[in-house]
């Protein structure tokens, strides 16, 4: 690092050359008030939003905020961006360049910030010439976080309607066989309720013995039914619960069902803002008071050193 040569006295030294210094800093002032203007530093304008994240469900361990960001971040909104706002043409890149795409992304995310807050929201913030550009182009990121999420949401409820109408497919087939036994057991075997039917049959039978037995086509026919209850009764039992089950569980997927399809068709939003964005009235880029400043500190500091090592030199030559 450059030092001031030994023996050096500043206020001396700036009361010696006072003329050259006014001068110089003088200068550097000048050039600095136009070198930062409009005319070489194109003024940006700043616009952003704040927003918390809703109706997200984390993938993994991540926070809906972490989630958020990463939505954000996607190359899907960026390129979506690039293209509805013709950035690479705002921005002057060269589309033959080999390194086209990485320096326009490299663009965006220097003129894009997407960043959390410690309050667990997310600041979108936008840099542009244009302050109406700027906010549009705020509000055009949370639009296409809602596109895209609607769309992973939307693939991911398809995927369950896909499964659900399967697995219904499967609980009707079989809800069909089992009702095409229970026909069967009715029809052949005159088994309707069991339960009820053994009752019955049972009072009629005890009703008969009591009264000695003097119907034969009645005792008969109630031997008839007590045989085929013994033999397809379980049958009967054990068919009705097992349909009774298999009823119960169609009735929950097409509750799965009917909540998975209209997951597909509703319009959620994934954003509740908190401060919305809205066109900048004042540039934030570039502060101009900030590189008079510096320039015009970093002026004096090399003339103050150019002349002490001249002074020096002079000094040097006369010894």
């Amino acid at each position: 690092m450059s030092q001031f040569p030994e023996n050096t006295n500043v206020l001396e030294l700036l009361l010696k050359y006072k003329k050259h210094v006014l001068l110089w800093v003088g200068a550097a002032v000048v050039l600095s008030v136009i070198f930062s203007g409009e005319m070489f530093i194109k003024p940006r304008y700043k616009s952003f939003a704040i927003v918390y994240p809703s109706n997200l469900i984390p993938y993994t361990k991540e926070s809906e905020t972490e989630q958020m960001m990463q939505l954000l971040e996607s190359n899907d909104i960026k390129d979506e961006m690039i293209r509805k706002f013709s950035l690479a043409k705002h921005y002057g890149m060269d589309s033959t360049s080999s390194s086209f795409y990485t320096t326009l992304l490299k663009e965006y995310d220097e003129n894009v910030s997407i960043k959390k807050t410690e309050f667990e929201s997310v600041k979108v913030e936008v840099y542009d010439t244009d302050p109406g550009r700027a906010c549009d182009m705020v509000n055009e990121v949370l639009h296409l976080l809602n596109l895209k999420q609607r769309s992973l949401q939307r693939s991911k409820s398809a995927e369950v309607v896909k499964i659900l109408k399967m697995q219904m497919d499967n609980a009707k087939t079989e809800m069909d066989s089992m009702e095409i036994v229970m026909k069967e057991l009715r029809v052949k075997y005159g088994i309707l309720d069991y339960d009820a039917q053994a009752k019955e049959v049972s009072k009629r039978y005890l009703k008969m013995i009591s009264t000695g037995g003097g119907n034969p086509a009645g005792m008969k026919e109630i031997d008839g039914v007590i045989k085929n209850l013994e033999e397809k009764g379980g049958d009967y039992v054990s068919v009705k619960e097992h349909l009774w089950r298999a009823r119960g569980r169609w009735n929950d997927l097409k509750v799965e069902y009917q909540t998975a399809v209209r997951d597909i068709v509703k319009e959620l939003t994934y954003s509740n803002p908190i401060t919305k964005p809205f066109p900048a009235d004042k540039k934030s880029y570039p502060v101009r008071w900030l590189i008079v400043l510096v320039s015009t500190a970093s002026s004096f500091f090399f003339i103050l050193l150019a002349l002490a090592i001249i002074d020096n030199k002079r000094l040097g030559m006369k010894q």
